[in-house]
Formats: structure tokens, sequence, C-alpha cells
């Protein structure tokens, strides 16, 4: 169970925020970020509460555990205190294999870039120094693919549903 101190949900104004009675196609996208460096904690839920519903986690083991069927994508620094955000990505990608995971880092890890990208399959992997729009332009383009993703899923299980009774 996260804390209540790490599990911190960032949101806009209210009337500006679609509740969660509000239908699942009008929903903003949930995105889930895991960083343990709070400094930039309000900078990214400025630059991302317009469009997404925010859930910020400071700690590897916090962020699975707020993971959830509706979250749309995840963000997660690469370097943390205690587990890292490779074993983030490798645990959430167990409990949902399609979700887009972006690698958001100020450091550039040792191990090759080639071997990151074929051992974890990131969505993107961006740097935090100055990288915002690139990071905007990533998370945009995971949460619509996923979204889509989705919705697909959904049709196809109603379909088989429906031929299932019609049986």
């Amino acid at each position: 169970m996260p804390s209540k101190e790490s599990d911190t949900l960032l949101e806009a104004d209210p009337a500006e925020r679609p509740d969660r009675e509000t239908p699942e196609s009008t929903r903003l996208p949930l995105v889930l970020l895991v960083d343990g460096d709070r400094s930039i904690w309000q900078p990214l839920g400025a630059l991302l509460s317009k469009r997404y519903r925010l859930v910020v986690c400071s700690s590897a083991v916090d962020g699975v555990a707020a993971f959830t069927e509706d979250t749309c994508a995840v963000i997660v620094d690469v370097r943390m205190s205690g587990l890292e955000g490779f074993w983030v990505c490798d645990q959430i990608r167990k409990v949902q294999p399609e979700v887009p995971v972006i690698f958001y880092s100020a450091h550039h890890d040792e191990k090759d870039s080639f071997e990151v990208i074929n051992a974890h399959r990131p969505f993107a992997y961006v740097d935090k120094h100055g990288a915002e729009q690139k990071l905007l332009d990533a998370l945009e383009k995971a949460t619509r693919i996923f979204q889509s993703t989705l919705r697909s899923r959904r049709i196809i299980e109603r379909l088989q549903r429906r031929r299932l009774e019609a049986v």
C-alpha cells in the first residue's frame, strides 16, 4: 500500500477537471510518475495536470503499488534510491505488458542504450535536462496509442461476448 506522503495526486482546478463519474471516453488519461526527486513534482504537475490525471510516487515500491488498470502511461526515473526505475518497468509490465513506460532521467545509465531498449522496451527515454517538450510529445503519443489499444480490446471483448450469447 502506498504511503500517504509519496502517493500524491496532483489535481488542477476541480472546475476544469472531470470527476470519476465521467464516462471513460471523456476522462483525462491517468499517468503515473515515479521519481524520488521531489523538486520536479510541482513543475511536472503544473506542466501535465491540464492534460492528464497525475499520480506521483517517490519510490519504486510505491509506484508499483499505485499502478492500476486505468493507468495509460508511466513516467519513471531510472535512478532512485533503493530499487531503480528498470525494476518498476519490469514489475508493471508483469501486470500490463502493453502500458507505455517512459524513462525520464537526469543520468545516462552506465548500461548500454541498446541493452536497456532490448531488456525493458521503453516507449521513450527522455533526459530531464530541458526536454519538457520531448516528454510532452512522448506522453501524448503514448497515451493516445494505449487508449486506442484499450478501446480496441474492449470492442473485441464485446463482440466475443455477443458471439457467445448468440450461440
